[in-house]
């Protein structure tokens, strides 16, 4: 989800033709033209609290689980022409933008930290394409709510009566 909430700035604040961001691994094929592209890659998701509390209802209890996360994202613009060095400052602004912070209000999670561009072309020395990747960190809560059996209604007996 996180990568979608990017991947909808991008599309939004960079004015990006149609089905030009995506996310890593997805079953998408490189464009045949030269022009700009852009792919999305979550590197790390590290929790930092996961919290479990128990809230009673009418018919018994539901348990809330919460767990915080930073995830890392790599943002790599890339093209066989010059445009994903010219347009790599875009992706910093569009981070920062007022419809940034809308959507992430929206989401209920921040994009805190905007890393430097940098140039990783020559990963791609042999296709030819120019890359260049911006790092953002992003921190959010992901939320479970489960119904759980109480005392008298458990679904399987862990005595066995003897």
């Amino acid at each position: 989800m996180t990568l979608e909430i990017i991947k909808n700035i991008l599309d939004t604040q960079m004015n990006m033709p149609v089905n030009r961001v995506w996310a890593y691994n997805a079953d998408v094929d490189l464009p045949k033209d030269g022009n700009l592209f852009i792919v999305l890659r979550m590197v790390y998701r590290t929790p930092f609290s996961n919290n479990t509390r128990m809230k009673p209802t009418e018919t018994g209890f539901e348990e809330h689980q919460t767990m915080n996360v930073a995830e890392d994202i790599i943002i790599s613009l890339l093209s066989k022409t010059t445009e994903a060095r010219d347009r790599a400052y875009e992706v910093q602004m569009a981070l920062g933008s007022t419809y940034s912070i809308q959507q992430q209000e929206l989401n209920k999670l921040h994009i805190s930290r905007i890393g430097e561009v940098y140039d990783a072309s020559f990963l791609e020395a042999t296709s030819r394409l120019n890359r260049f990747d911006v790092r953002c960190r992003v921190l959010r809560s992901y939320d479970i709510i489960n119904n759980i059996d109480y005392y008298d209604t458990f679904s399987g007996s862990l005595w066995v009566n003897q």
